[in-house]
């Protein structure tokens, strides 16, 4: 593809470095990615990494059933699961998840997808004729007309996502198709880049810049300064820049201001006919006034034509304009009708994620009466024990303890499978409560229940 290019990757003010990007051939173009992980620890690096690799990796494999939208489309899909499946298969990356922002190249066109609030950016002639429309909380207020552009980018919520590969929502990736032009620039960057000045001075320092790599340091070094001086926890900092060397066989429809212009041209002309024919009639003398009316004729008769010619053309973009109109609403509602299901279908897991939420409460309750009811049962067993021997210890004939030896020798029976953890130490008192001290009237008896009574106490 004839395009130049330049990147540059920095860690920022963070513990590290969780952007990823690629620029690299595919079978379909020329791909150029840019990835802004987010999780604890590793995760948020190990999400972008996958992002970048399994979109490539989709890319890379025929598709012979998918235009270049729906495979740039798909590959992002295709992306999101994977981030999803590592998330199930081990608890210490769920929750993990990625930005993205992609662009996919060829003769034809270039196919913008992203999904979060990494931004893709359009410049012709220095001057911003396309942008990505974040998915974030403050963006959709800037949409609702809640808060300005700036408002939002100052905002403390504007790293409050949406949209992100990972996440719970489906059919993530917003996709569309741009011509180009040679000269015009594509910039792919994280909100570390845009997120640090506003876009006047974002567009300055990349649009207008002659020189692409220059762009590229100057604007990642402004930044990275700027955060160094802010107290040094600036987010991480990616950007890719490309620079299109020929137009692409995809053209713009023609603009409005373009059939202005043509409405004007038509109306001169007409104004300069009447003009010509007023000026004829008084400069001319009476002798030459068949010959200059003849000439005028054929003069009337030519711009009549044009005009003709100029009203066709004029209704044919009228046409054209109206008919892209239309295909943009009918796109706009599918894109509504397409986020009203997604929505209910959100709607319909969460309530049934509630659900099963509640019956899980419900179900650990019960356990938990369940566990509280058994320890107090072993509870109260030990406290019979406890009676018990402290009732044999204090009657002084050996014969008249054997009731009082046969319930504790019934509890600790009872304990021993209740509380298998002390098991042990029940079995132990059982043993040395079948010795014959247990039935004798002398001193050591008192004793040797007092150490028994003891036992049984120490246990927690």
């Amino acid at each position: 593809m004839p395009v130049s290019g330049f990147w540059d990757s920095r860690q920022g003010g963070r513990a590290e470095n969780q952007d990823q990007c690629a620029v690299i051939d595919t079978p379909l173009g020329f791909l150029a990615i840019v990835c802004d992980g987010m999780g604890g620890g590793p995760s948020g690096s190990l999400a972008s990494d996958t992002a970048v690799r399994k979109i490539y990796e989709f890319l890379n494999t025929p598709h012979e059933d998918l235009n270049r939208k729906e495979a740039l489309k798909e590959a992002v899909e295709y992306a999101h699961n994977t981030i999803v499946n590592l998330g199930n298969e081990n608890p210490a990356l769920k929750g993990m998840g990625t930005t993205v922002a992609a662009v996919l190249i060829n003769d034809y066109s270039a196919i913008v997808a992203h999904v979060g609030d990494s931004r893709v950016y359009q410049f012709r002639h220095g001057q911003k004729i396309f942008r990505t429309a974040d998915h974030s909380m403050v963006a959709d207020m800037v949409r609702n007309g809640v808060l300005t552009e700036e408002q939002a980018r100052l905002s403390s919520q504007s790293n409050i996502i949406t949209k992100a590969l990972g996440g719970q929502l489906k059919d993530l990736a917003e996709v569309s198709e741009h011509a180009y032009e040679s000269g015009d620039r594509f910039l792919l960057c994280s909100d570390g880049i845009w997120g640090m000045v506003p876009e006047k001075e974002l567009i300055r320092s990349t649009a207008k810049q002659s020189a692409l790599s220059k762009a590229v340091d100057n604007t990642i070094d402004t930044i990275d300064a700027i955060g160094r001086n802010s107290g040094n926890t600036h987010d991480n900092m990616t950007i890719v820049m490309l620079e299109m060397k020929k137009d692409s066989k995809l053209k713009e429809k023609m603009s409005k201001k373009t059939i202005r212009i043509l409405a004007i041209m038509a109306a001169l002309c007409l104004m300069s006919i009447v003009v010509n024919v007023i000026l004829a009639n008084k400069l001319s003398a009476p002798n030459e006034a068949e010959q200059k009316l003849e000439v005028l004729t054929e003069e009337m008769s030519a711009k009549d034509k044009q005009i003709e010619d100029l009203q066709a053309e004029i209704n044919k973009l009228n046409n054209d304009v109206a008919k892209s109109k239309q295909a943009a609403a009918d796109a706009k509602l599918e894109a509504a009708e397409e986020k009203t299901k997604a929505a209910e279908k959100a709607k319909a897991e969460a309530e049934q994620q509630a659900k099963e939420a509640k019956a899980a409460a419900e179900k650990a309750n019960a356990a938990a009466q369940e566990a509280k009811k058994a320890a107090n049962e072993v509870a109260q067993l030990r406290k019979n024990v406890t009676y018990g021997l402290t009732k044999a210890r204090d009657t002084k004939k050996g014969t008249a303890r054997k009731p009082f030896i046969n319930n504790v020798m019934s509890s600790l029976n009872t304990l021993c499978s209740r509380d298998p953890k002390n098991k042990k130490i029940y079995l132990d008192i059982k043993e040395k409560l079948n010795s014959n001290l247990s039935y004798s009237n002398t001193d050591k008896a008192t004793g040797h229940y007092n150490i028994l009574i003891k036992k049984i106490n120490e246990i927690k």
